[in-house]
């Protein structure tokens, strides 16, 4: 990708990892990789290097996409000739690599096979009380986790109540997260490696990593602290009243299935259908799917 602030927030997460995988001999991975695979595609090599130059290191990794449409696409473009992701590609062909179009929760992490895990939980959305306690999976294991969160949220229903306190406090949200993550990390015996705030894509954000592992905690390169106290958020004041979610409307498309199995020309389908070329994309992945 072109982002440099995404480019530079990857690389430091690879160099996590790197410091992480240091003399494992098992290592299991969480991520949500969207369109986006260029992390998962360096721990896959960093395990063909362990395996042919240094003590091999058994791996499991588990990929969530809760997007049904980004999921079958990449699952389809497996399968294809000419994918358009090369690093989906190579990663999905490896064995041991679980790909899932379920929405992140505890029981992923629970299930991990092994007990030194290292989690880049890439949510870019709201912090969540779903999300934030993903960090009590924590007990009882070696870990390295990374959490990703947009900082442009109002006090919706849906912020974990402590955060909405804590950004009112202090009129600043990238700030109620710090302090917030940094009380958790406490309590859990973990240690904040990082926590700085930036913007990519003209979104606010914040990124936190947490560990209890040796190798990253005395990795001092990786020891970043850089949120802007000074930058005060608007705060919105509003009711507690659970948010009443957009129902999702889906439409027929057994007449597009018809046609694309009796491999009618694609502009014929779209224009019949009235439907995208993504769409129509989806359907041929769901069909190969045998869906």
């Amino acid at each position: 990708m072109k982002n440099l602030v995404k480019n530079a927030t990857r690389h430091l997460v690879c160099k996590a990892y790197e410091a992480f995988a240091k003399d494992k001999k098992s290592i299991s991975i969480i991520s949500l990789p969207g369109d986006v695979w260029e992390f998962e595609n360096y721990v896959l090599q960093n395990k063909d290097f362990s395996w042919r130059f240094a003590r091999g290191c058994f791996y499991d990794m588990t990929l969530l996409e809760r997007d049904e449409y980004v999921h079958s696409r990449h699952v389809y473009a497996r399968k294809s000739f000419r994918p358009d992701n090369t690093n989906s590609y190579y990663v999905l062909g490896n064995n041991n690599v679980s790909y899932k179009n379920e929405l992140l929760n505890e029981s992923h992490v629970k299930n991990c096979k092994y007990n030194d895990i290292f989690a880049w939980f890439d949510f870019c959305g709201n912090p969540t009380p779903e999300n934030i306690n993903l960090i009590n999976t924590a007990t009882g294991k070696n870990v390295t986790y990374i959490f990703t969160f947009n900082t442009a949220w109002r006090m919706d229903s849906n912020v974990l109540p402590e955060l909405r306190d804590l950004a009112a406090l202090h009129q600043n949200k990238a700030v109620a997260i710090k302090l917030h993550f940094e009380k958790l990390a406490e309590q859990l015996g973990l240690t904040v490696i990082w926590c700085f705030d930036y913007v990519a894509n003209y979104a606010p954000m914040i990124s936190v990593c947490l560990s209890n592992d040796v190798n990253v905690i005395a990795d001092k390169s990786l020891q970043i602290h850089s949120v802007d106290t000074s930058r005060k958020n608007r705060i919105t004041q509003r009711s507690n009243t659970p948010i009443t979610r957009a129902v999702t409307i889906k439409r027929d498309l057994s007449g597009v299935y018809v046609d694309v199995k009796a491999k009618m020309n694609d502009d014929s389908v779209c224009a019949k259908h009235n439907v995208s070329v993504n769409t129509l994309a989806a359907v041929k992945a769901w069909i190969t799917m045998g869906k």
